[in-house]
């Protein structure tokens, strides 16, 4: 159901239900937030890539948990509650940087899922997907309302979310809902080198995500602040003074070089 190697200060973390296209049972998404709490807390992890096996990223909620309910409005509430609102918290809390590897298709509560990401990373055959409204008649979950309007804005993500159309990877890069689409040859490596970066400075990225949500509420000169306490907080890290030392003593700025 769910499968972790680590490598490289990296680990991945695969959705392992193919036959089901990696649809989000209630069991998955528990063991998947306390795979996401277990793997915050180690010394040997700097950053976390997040995919799917198989032909999909994830078919999203796995209906047969709804079809087996004998109270489906109680069952809801109560693992909207306990289960998916934990897990997306969980995900947009993460003190490692997370890059999803969006492999196939990323339909419903996988979309929140995969967007809560620092980094989205696609193949080229990959689509995501909101099915919630039509036609299944429900509402996007999984953070997908708190994100979505916030990466691509209002009228593409209730264009998206209210006709239950197919967005392809192409498309959700020009749109900004993600940083990259690439070959699908392509996707893991892309996927892990990019999760090697940013697990070189994982306090900076983290700190990065939450100047850049706060953001979106936030007024100018409070944001200005925020920046500051952040700033120095980061530059009393000895690893970042010395880094700075270094720049510093050859004359250059990162990636100012030819």
């Amino acid at each position: 159901m769910l499968r972790t190697e680590i490598a490289e200060r990296v680990a991945v973390v695969t959705l392992d239900r193919p036959e089901r296209l990696n649809a989000l049972s209630w069991e998955l998404m528990n063991r998947l937030r306390k795979e996401f709490e277990s793997l915050g807390s180690r010394a040997d992890v700097g950053a976390i890539v997040l995919t799917g096996a198989g032909r999909a990223f994830s078919a999203g909620a796995d209906l047969r948990d709804f079809a087996a309910s004998e109270d489906l409005p109680a069952e809801v509430a109560h693992h909207l509650a306990a289960t998916m609102a934990p897990l997306a918290e969980v995900v947009q809390a993460l003190p490692l940087p997370l890059v999803a590897a969006v492999n196939g298709p990323c339909a419903g509560g996988a979309v929140g899922l995969a967007l809560l990401a620092d980094v989205v990373i696609a193949a080229r055959s990959a689509y995501f997907l909101l099915p919630q409204v039509v036609p299944l008649g429900g509402v996007p979950d999984l953070g997908a309302t708190w994100v979505l309007g916030r990466v691509v804005g209002r009228a593409r993500a209730m264009g998206m979310s209210l006709t239950g159309e197919r967005v392809p990877a192409e498309r959700a890069e020009r749109w900004g809902m993600i940083w990259r689409c690439v070959d699908d040859a392509e996707l893991r490596d892309q996927a892990l080198a990019t999760a090697r970066g940013l697990a070189a400075a994982p306090a900076a990225v983290v700190a990065t995500r939450a100047l850049l949500d706060a953001g979106f509420a936030a007024t100018l000169r409070d944001q200005l602040d925020f920046e500051a306490r952040h700033q120095s907080a980061r530059f009393a890290d000895p690893a970042v003074a010395a880094v700075v030392e270094r720049f510093a003593a050859a004359g250059d700025r990162p990636g100012t070089r030819r």
